[in-house]
């Protein structure tokens, strides 16, 4: 069995600028991987590690070869995955107002997990950075592999914003739809912003009552359907926006496999709420539950 990722995204910048963050060095140690060296031509070498890699090197580091480009428009490279020959391809087009779509394929890969969440959020977080890193903004939360030894969930994200518009982004429905799903919501989100509220984030199985409700400061919720599990969302200006806290306890004890697959997936909607909150938009264009098909 094998995993076919697709992902459509649509970025606020120029085809050029865009095509130039998925090649240089300095461009991809923000987004993709810690480290890597390139060789930008068909035949090249494309070498890649460090800790924030989607999927940890099998060694130093993924040693890869380009086999396809087109300068300003594509370029692909196989990477061999547990002796399983697996492709990436990147393509961009021209979309109105300067902007540029792109699409992610990754072909053949041979799981569906790896040991920061699933390699869907993984991609999903690096490309979200991608975006945020080629419309001028600063990167922020990427793959953590560290081994998980708590049931308790914590991850922050500074958005480049005031506190009130980043707590606008959990009080409007549409907006909180919006960034919890990545750009298309599978369900209508529902906020009711009082403490004894219900909530709904425009995805299955996530917590839908509030507990607090305090404007700029705190959110608490819980789910119905799983007693003491409660999520906190604190919010503290800095000097260049927001800081966004969250803690996710009560998960259930020995279950440690769940905090790892919420780890990756609250990450990479920490990095939807940074991208919807400072440009409107969180960037994919197709369904997370379209992304993904065994093969």
């Amino acid at each position: 069995m094998a995993f076919e990722y697709e992902f459509r995204m649509r970025i606020e910048a120029p085809r050029p600028t865009v095509f130039e963050r998925l090649l240089r060095i300095e461009h991809l140690s923000r987004w993709f991987c810690g480290w890597s060296r390139i060789e930008p031509k068909v035949g090249g070498s494309f070498k890649f590690g460090g800790e924030t890699c989607i999927i940890p090197p099998e060694g130093r580091s993924w040693d890869t070869t380009i086999d396809e480009g087109e300068v300003l428009r594509r370029f692909a490279f196989r990477w061999a995955i547990r002796s399983s020959e697996t492709r990436v391809s990147y393509e961009l087009e021209d979309e109105p107002d300067g902007m540029a779509s792109l699409v992610v394929r990754h072909r053949g890969v041979p799981i569906r997990e790896t040991t920061c969440g699933t390699v869907q959020d993984a991609w999903r977080m690096c490309l979200g950075n991608l975006k945020s890193i080629a419309e001028g903004r600063g990167d922020s939360v990427r793959p953590d592999h560290a081994p998980v030894t708590s049931p308790d969930l914590r991850l922050s994200v500074l958005i480049e914003a005031a506190p009130a518009k980043v707590f606008e982004a959990f009080s409007d429905p549409a907006g909180v739809g919006h960034w919890a799903s990545g750009g298309v919501p599978t369900e209508e989100a529902r906020v009711e912003p009082r403490a004894g509220g219900t909530i709904s984030l425009g995805t299955r199985g996530g917590p839908d009552r509030v507990l607090e409700w305090l404007p700029g400061r705190r959110i608490g919720l819980e789910w119905s359907s799983a007693k003491g599990r409660v999520l906190h969302f604190d919010f503290e200006e800095k000097a260049s926006g927001t800081a966004v806290y969250l803690a996710d306890s009560g998960l259930p004890t020995g279950g440690l496999g769940l905090v790892l697959h919420e780890r990756g997936r609250w990450s990479d909607r920490l990095v939807c709420l940074k991208n919807f909150v400072e440009s409107g938009s969180s960037g994919f264009v197709n369904a997370y539950e379209d992304q993904v098909r065994e093969s």
